[in-house]
């Protein structure tokens, strides 16, 4: 069972961070969660002397960083109609945003974070780098994402993931994917849609095959078997519901989850992701970054570490 007792939300006084924290508050209230919102301020560094008034030049020192004014510009940033939801403001001086949320994540305890990014510098480059994608690879908890194309929703919308796609290729990280998605789509008295992409097979000329090999039919035959292992992923009780499709598609992968989300107007799409290691965080998983760089809808990434 997926339990989300506390949410933190980085934000950066962008539209695209109000957008995400209108998405954290409003799983905050379908999970009775609390929701935490970071801004991180630069380190100080230290600055020359400059001329400074009828006396001279100043002392050398570190500039002046007035955090309550940060604090107060941060409220009057995202609106407090959030009610019925705890929302706690953060301003923390650190020298690295991903480091910092990272620390946060620890100290507080957090299930899940939530965050926007821009289109302006990471996500539309063939490098993500950003904060966000940082995040993405190195988190230990799941991490949705706003992306810039998402369009703006009410404030604070109890239900906003009325339609939620979870991709599926039966490994046990799809299995924890499908743990979130089906709770998200439950708590929100919504649908659920579950996919599985059959990869074209490479086919080359084999001189001891020959070409009697009918690939159409193996293709067909791969297809099938993936729709009934599908079924058989479904949880028994959401079977019987009409709130749950599946879906079994040929092509590549990244591209067969991004039509479907967009064919279907999903509101979200939740994936697995692979692993932890020191490849994985420079590579990051082909799929997962793919649908995350052109997603038209928050994309929410279960990591393997990630404990429902």
């Amino acid at each position: 069972m997926v339990h989300i007792h506390h949410i933190l939300c980085p934000v950066d006084f962008s539209d695209f961070s109000r957008h995400a924290f209108d998405c954290a508050v409003g799983i905050a209230r379908n999970y009775g969660a609390d929701v935490t919102v970071l801004h991180v301020l630069p380190v100080p560094s230290l600055v020359p002397a400059v001329p400074y008034g009828p006396e001279g030049p100043g002392p050398f020192g570190f500039g002046t960083v007035d955090r309550e004014s940060a604090l107060a510009e941060l409220k009057r940033f995202l609106p407090l109609e959030s009610a019925g939801v705890p929302v706690q403001f953060h301003v923390i001086e650190s020298r690295s945003v991903h480091g910092e949320i990272q620390v946060q994540t620890s100290k507080l305890r957090t299930d899940l974070v939530v965050m926007g990014t821009h289109g302006r510098s990471g996500f539309d480059r063939l490098l993500l780098g950003s904060a966000a994608e940082k995040t993405l690879r190195t988190s230990r908890v799941p991490v949705l994402v706003v992306p810039p194309r998402v369009p703006e929703t009410p404030a604070f919308s109890r239900d906003p993931f009325g339609h939620v796609l979870c991709a599926v290729d039966f490994s046990q990280d799809s299995a924890r994917a499908l743990g979130y998605g089906v709770s998200l789509a439950r708590r929100a008295g919504g649908h659920l849609t579950l996919v599985h992409v059959v990869e074209p097979m490479p086919l080359g000329y084999d001189p001891m095959v020959g070409v009697t090999f009918d690939i159409v039919a193996y293709q067909e035959a791969v297809a099938e078997s993936a729709r009934r292992q599908l079924r058989q992923f479904v949880p028994e009780d959401l079977a019987q519901t009409s709130g749950v499709d599946t879906v079994v598609t040929q092509g590549k992968a990244y591209r067969e989850i991004l039509r479907l989300a967009a064919e279907r107007d999903v509101d979200l799409i939740v994936l697995g992701v692979h692993g932890r290691n020191a490849m994985d965080r420079l590579v990051f998983g082909s799929t997962t970054e793919h649908v995350v760089r052109r997603g038209m809808c928050p994309v929410l990434t279960i990591p393997a570490s990630a404990q429902p």
